[in-house]
């Protein structure tokens, strides 16, 4: 099974970085001034250097703490203004947009925020999620006479063998968590799928760290599986719910290492 790690970046931008099962990795990026400059500023922002609503500093003075041109720092701040975290104002200059206009599900955004440190906010918010969509789709999935039986216990199968050394773990758990929610029958459940899944990377890349936590979890995704075929909506419901939960608590008890228990504090003294 491979289980994303932690690892040394080529940049003293970020002093770590997450690999969101390889999906999205600030390390495997090409280190170009652009990106470096991007993924800088980023990690002022999610760092909490510059709250919501504060006006960043001016091209020139940006340029001059991270020796790039305003070329550079313009082109950075475009690629941010798309992302939803900062908004340039005419005669106002450039300003921190509030978390909820960032685009949450965008995996370079993710990748910021929890490099920049997670929190028990973030966590909540991303287990709630899961909870509000997934339990409902697996006793819809129950109901459905036409659900994909075979695809779920080949997901199932594979994460069974992935535990052993024999696979990958975290596709075979996505795929297992998509065939529900695409098994459904509902067309707007089903176009979640894209968003859904990102957050699945996100939940999985944190809280199965180990065979341990993967194998741990096996018997609960059978539960979810047997009630589904079984034609048990109440159980696939409650079923999942619980397996989301241990999601949960895996993440609280076992990511101590990057968990911090409100916003990230700006450490660094600038000199802007």
């Amino acid at each position: 099974m491979t289980v994303p790690e932690q690892c040394r970046p080529p940049s003293k931008a970020f002093p770590t970085c997450v690999c969101i099962d390889h999906t999205y990795d600030l390390c495997m990026l090409p280190r170009t001034r652009h990106q470096e400059t991007v993924d800088r500023i980023a990690e002022w922002i999610v760092g909490g250097r510059f709250s919501a609503e504060a006006a960043l500093p001016t091209e020139d003075e940006i340029g001059g703490e991270l020796g790039v041109s305003r070329t550079v720092v313009r082109e950075a701040m475009r690629t941010l203004v798309a992302k939803g975290m900062v908004e340039v104002r005419r005669r106002h200059g450039t300003r921190v947009r509030p978390v909820d206009s960032w685009s949450l599900f965008d995996p370079q955004v993710v990748a910021w925020r929890l490099t920049g440190g997670l929190t028990r906010e973030f966590v909540d918010d991303l287990i709630g999620f899961r909870l509000g969509i997934e339990p409902h789709a697996a006793g819809m999935a129950a109901n459905n006479p036409a659900f994909p039986i075979a695809a779920l216990e080949d997901a199932y199968r594979r994460m069974a063998a992935a535990v052993d050394g024999k696979g990958d773990y975290h596709a075979a758990d996505l795929d297992f968590h998509e065939t529900i929610v695409a098994g459904s029958n509902n067309q707007f459940l089903r176009q979640l799928i894209p968003l859904l899944s990102n957050t699945l990377r996100i939940s999985f890349s944190l809280s199965v760290i180990s065979m341990e936590t993967a194998r741990a979890a096996l018997p609960m995704h059978r539960a979810v599986a047997d009630a589904i075929i079984g034609r048990d909506a109440r159980g696939a419901r409650d079923g999942l719910a619980t397996l989301i939960e241990s999601a949960r608590q895996d993440i609280l008890g076992l990511r101590t290492d990057i968990l911090q228990g409100g916003e990230t504090e700006w450490k660094e003294v600038s000199h802007i």
